[in-house]
């Protein structure tokens, strides 16, 4: 009889270690991962230019195809803009801003999805007078290379062509290396370029 007793508490110990394995796995099969939603662009623009984002995981591995609301609103906190944008195949997203000269704040919202969690992210955003004709030549002059990631640039002569670095028409300095962007930090003792924090591999600007 003392055998039976034991051997029906074993079986009942054995039938709540499954039904909390059980639990913990299907807890863990429906876990979503997190994600990172970032904007990418210039805080301070001219008019006519645009909001740029970036969605990731945490491993950053770009989303791709998934919608993020973005609003805007202005220094009277009126939203003037409420849109939504889908990313491409390097979880990036861009929106014409069609702004006047003013101070805004921008509101970008990732809803998530069965795999993974939403996210939000923020920025205070100014617009500013479009340069002058006399302005924007001056600039040109100055600085006569130009792409979308850099802006308007000038080579420095410092590095070589796998590894440069440039003055972009903000007055920073960056260096151009093959596998991206990143902060420019000086050079070492033996003349070699000594590479801040990563900027980012194309797709986002950087002033």
């Amino acid at each position: 009889m003392e055998n039976k007793n034991i051997i029906v508490i074993l079986i009942a110990i054995i039938v709540v270690l499954a039904v909390v394995a059980g639990a913990l796995f299907l807890q863990s099969a429906n876990a979503k991962e997190p994600t990172k939603l970032q904007i990418t662009s210039d805080k301070s623009q001219y008019e006519g230019g645009e909001l740029s984002i970036k969605l990731t995981d945490l491993n950053k591995t770009s989303l791709s195809k998934e919608k993020v609301n973005v609003t805007i609103t202005n220094n009277k906190g009126k939203v003037v803009v409420n849109k939504t944008v889908k990313t491409n195949s390097k979880g990036n997203a861009k929106l014409d801003l069609d702004l006047k000269k003013g101070k805004y704040v921008v509101n970008v919202t990732y809803g998530g999805n069965d795999n993974y969690t939403g996210d939000v992210d923020s920025q205070n955003l100014t617009i500013k007078d479009k340069p002058t004709t006399n302005t924007l030549s001056s600039t040109t002059n100055e600085y006569p290379l130009y792409n979308s990631d850099l802006g308007y640039y000038k080579p420095t002569g410092i590095g070589q062509d796998e590894m440069g670095v440039v003055e972009l028409a903000s007055g920073r300095y960056v260096v151009v290396a093959g596998d991206g962007y990143y902060e420019y930090g000086g050079q070492d003792s033996q003349g070699n370029i000594v590479t801040g924090s990563f900027l980012g591999h194309g797709g986002s600007r950087i002033s």
